[in-house]
C-alpha cells in the first residue's frame, strides 16, 4: 500500500513539474499579434487585449476600468479555428499592411473622443508597432487597417468560455504616459 502511494505522489510530481514547465514555455513564446483597444466612456473605459501565437492559441482580457483600474477584468483562452488564423495571418501578412509605420511622436495630453488601439505584430526579430489614439490619427491608415479592425470587430464579439489563468502583464495598460480624454 505505502509503494502506490508513494508511486502515485511520485507520478503526480512528475506530471505537476511537467506542466509548470510547459505552462513556462508557453508563456516565453512571443506572440503574433497583440493588438489592445480601450474605448474611453464618461464614467468608465471598456479594455480589450489580445495575443495571438504562432501555434493559433489566444489569450483575450475584457476590462471594466474607472479611475485606472479595473473594476472586472475577464480572461479567456482557446484556439483559433484554421479559417480565422488563415483570415488574420493574410492580413498581417499583406506587403501594405507590413509596411504600414502608424503615427510618429507623443500624441496630446488632452484627446478629445478617445478611442485606442495599439497594435504589435511579430517581424522576423523584432515588432511592428503602432498606435492610434483616435479616430482621426487612425484615418490616414484605414485602407491598411480596416481588414485587421474588422477581424478584430469578428473576434472580440465571439462566444468565448471563461478561463481561470490570470490576466497577462502584456495585456496591462501603460500608465507612464498621462492622456486624459475629454
Amino acid at each position: 500500500m505505502k509503494l502506490t502511494t508513494t508511486l502515485a505522489c511520485v507520478a503526480l510530481g512528475i506530471g505537476f513539474a511537467a506542466r509548470i514547465g510547459f505552462s513556462q514555455e508557453t508563456n516565453d513564446t512571443p506572440p503574433r499579434l497583440v493588438l489592445s483597444e480601450v474605448v474611453t466612456g464618461s464614467m468608465a473605459s471598456e479594455q480589450y487585449c489580445v495575443l495571438v501565437f504562432p501555434d493559433r492559441r489566444y489569450h483575450f482580457e475584457k476590462a471594466n476600468r474607472k479611475l485606472g483600474a479595473d473594476r472586472i477584468r475577464r480572461v479567456y483562452e482557446g484556439q483559433l479555428s484554421t479559417n480565422d488564423w488563415n483570415a488574420l495571418d493574410g492580413i498581417l501578412d499583406e506587403r501594405s499592411f507590413q509596411e504600414l509605420k502608424g503615427p510618429q511622436g507623443a500624441g496630446p495630453l488632452v484627446i478629445e473622443d478617445a478611442h485606442t488601439f495599439a497594435i504589435s505584430v511579430a517581424r522576423d526579430s523584432k515588432f511592428q508597432n503602432m498606435e492610434f489614439l483616435d479616430n482621426k490619427s487612425r484615418k490616414p491608415y484605414e485602407v491598411q487597417l480596416k481588414p485587421l479592425l474588422r477581424w478584430w470587430k469578428t473576434f472580440r464579439g465571439s462566444h468565448m468560455i471563461e478561463s481561470k489563468v490570470g490576466a497577462d502583464p502584456r495585456c496591462a495598460l501603460d500608465s507612464t504616459h498621462a492622456v486624459f480624454s475629454q
